[in-house]
């Protein structure tokens, strides 16, 4: 026995297959409709739309040594640990990305004007924000997960492609190279100050020795004094270093920078360190270290630690400022080319075949709406007509009967 069809399924049959119906009635259209789009795209693809020829270059950072600052924050954490700090913090390496140089508005208003783009892009030259959107969707800036930057650029000559990505390159090289002198400059300055004011305090600090010698007689200090006079030593040229580089980074990234603010939060831990062995018993023996007045011995050490103090501060400074003038006086590159731009042999872009596809797709599709749309506004239409017909028939019909009675 067959299982009869419920009402539903059966007008749902009905309609799907006037729609094929419709559709194989009206395939002329349908058919000719779509090639019209096809034909129309081919050609506005092919006559208005120009060639993009892609080119690149592939660089990377060099092993290059660290500025001053950096030189002089290396290792504070493992020397405060040493002295019973927690380490703060680690090595982030460099403070920021070169992409933030390669996708600067200076590098996008620079090769904008280079290259006379607004001519390419066909756009008004004063027109920056379209210019700088355009230059965005042209020019590709990459950090690989290897470390090494590829800087992609589109043009419609190959030519000038090679050329602007070779420009971009060159370019980012300068303005990092702008900001490094800038910082090796900004920390010079400071170091150099810091510097005569170290030794100025190293000269006080020995003429101070010297008269408490001659006064006392007193020209060598037992072995745990000295011990005791070395570790204030270190600890308190860690201060000044902490201390420094808190300047330095506050000269340099700003008072409310992450940067600065961690460097503070080791200065402070470095302050808590040096109060505790200055002011409590148990680094030279049972005693503290500020408590010196009465005791000759305690007050030669001082004396010796200060001088200790300034003679490393000195040895500390002068290299960092030897290395921040040879960085004045060296050009060394922030990126260097590993493969050199070359012409495109092949378009970039516009994919011609996939345009033409897409939208012979979105006609047909279009037209088959179309179609089933008409049909139904005409078939809505004939029921609208023969409704009112009706109605006026019953209108027509009613008054007649109203006269016969």
């Amino acid at each position: 026995m067959e299982t009869p069809q419920k009402p539903h399924e059966h007008s749902l049959r009905n309609d799907l297959l006037r729609i094929l119906a419709l559709l194989i009635q009206s395939r002329r259209l349908i058919i000719t409709v779509t090639l019209v789009g096809a034909v129309t795209s081919a050609l506005v693809s092919l006559l208005f739309l120009p060639n993009w020829y892609a080119s690149n270059v592939n660089a990377v950072p060099p092993r290059r040594q660290g500025s001053g600052l950096e030189a002089l924050s290396s290792g504070l954490s493992t020397a405060l640990k040493d002295f019973g700090l927690a380490k703060v913090g680690k090595n982030t390496g460099e403070t920021y990305s070169y992409s933030v140089i390669l996708n600067s508005r200076r590098m996008k208003d620079t090769i904008i004007r280079l290259f006379q783009l607004h001519k390419i892009y066909r756009l008004d030259s004063t027109e920056w924000t379209d210019l700088r959107k355009e230059y965005d969707d042209h020019v590709f800036i990459s950090n690989e997960a290897d470390g090494n930057y590829v800087i992609t650029a589109l043009h419609t000559d190959r030519n000038e492609a090679v050329n602007m990505a070779m420009k971009i390159y060159e370019l980012g090289n300068l303005f990092a190279d702008e900001i490094y002198q800038q910082e090796a400059r900004t920390s010079l300055a400071l170091l150099e100050k810091r510097f005569a004011q170290a030794d100025s305090s190293l000269v006080a600090a020995r003429d101070t020795l010297l008269k408490f010698s001659r006064k006392y007689k007193l020209f060598s200090a037992i072995d745990q004094a000295k011990a005791a006079a070395s570790a204030v030593a270190d600890i308190r040229v860690q201060q000044y270093k902490q201390e420094l580089g808190v300047e330095l980074y506050r000269n340099i990234y700003g008072d409310n920078a992450p940067e600065t603010n961690l460097q503070r939060d080791l200065l402070r831990k470095a302050n808590e360190q040096a109060s505790r062995a200055e002011n409590q018993p148990g680094l030279a023996g049972n005693f503290s270290l500020s408590a010196v007045g009465a005791d000759v011995a305690l007050e030669y050490m001082r004396l010796y630690a200060d001088l200790e103090v300034f003679t490393k501060i000195k040895a500390l400074i002068i290299p960092v400022i030897e290395q921040n003038r040879q960085d004045l006086s060296r050009r060394q590159p922030s990126l260097v080319m590993i493969d050199s731009p070359v012409p495109a042999d092949k378009k970039d872009r516009p994919k011609r075949s996939l345009i033409v596809l897409g939208v012979t797709l979105a006609t047909f599709a279009f037209v088959i709406a179309f179609v089933i749309l008409r049909d139904r506004f005409y078939a809505v239409r004939g029921s609208y007509k023969a409704a009112l017909e009706e109605a006026m028939k019953r209108v027509v019909v009613q008054p007649n009967n109203d006269e016969k009675k």
